[in-house]
C-alpha cells in the first residue's frame, strides 16, 4: 500500500462508500446540504471545506472554530486524529480513486433528488 493512501497524507478513506459517510458526517455536524455539482473536484479535505464554507452563513464560515469542527466531523468515519487533517489532506489517497468518489457522489445526489421529488 502506498504511503500517500495513509494518514496523514489522506483521511484513510478507500472509496467504498466511506467517503460519502464522511461527507454526510460533515453535513449532519453543520446542519447543511453541500452542493454536489462540483463533487468531481473534491480531492482534498480543503475542497470539502470550501464547499462547506459556501453552504454556511458567512459569519459561521469564517469563524475560527469552523475548521476544527470540520476536521473532527470529516475524520470521524476513518477514526484518524483530526489534528492531522490539513487542507491538502487527500480524501482517498492517490487520485486513482477519484472516479469512485465521482460515481458514488453522483449516485447519492441522484437518490437525494429522487427522494425530494417524491416527498
Amino acid at each position: 500500500m502506498a504511503s500517500e493512501n495513509l494518514p496523514p497524507n489522506s483521511l484513510g478513506l478507500w472509496g467504498d462508500g466511506d467517503e460519502i459517510a464522511a461527507i454526510h458526517d460533515v453535513e449532519r455536524c453543520f446542519e447543511v446540504q453541500l452542493d454536489y455539482s462540483e463533487a468531481d473536484n473534491w480531492v482534498t479535505a480543503g475542497n470539502i471545506f470550501a464547499a462547506l464554507q459556501r453552504a454556511l452563513p458567512t459569519e459561521q464560515a469564517q469563524a475560527s472554530g469552523t475548521w476544527t469542527k470540520f476536521t473532527e466531523s470529516i475524520s470521524a468515519e476513518s477514526g484518524i486524529d483530526p489534528t492531522t487533517v490539513k487542507p491538502e489532506t487527500l480524501l482517498l489517497g492517490t487520485r486513482r480513486f477519484g472516479w469512485r468518489l465521482s460515481f458514488v457522489v453522483a449516485a447519492v445526489a441522484g437518490l437525494v433528488l429522487a427522494l425530494i421529488h417524491h416527498s
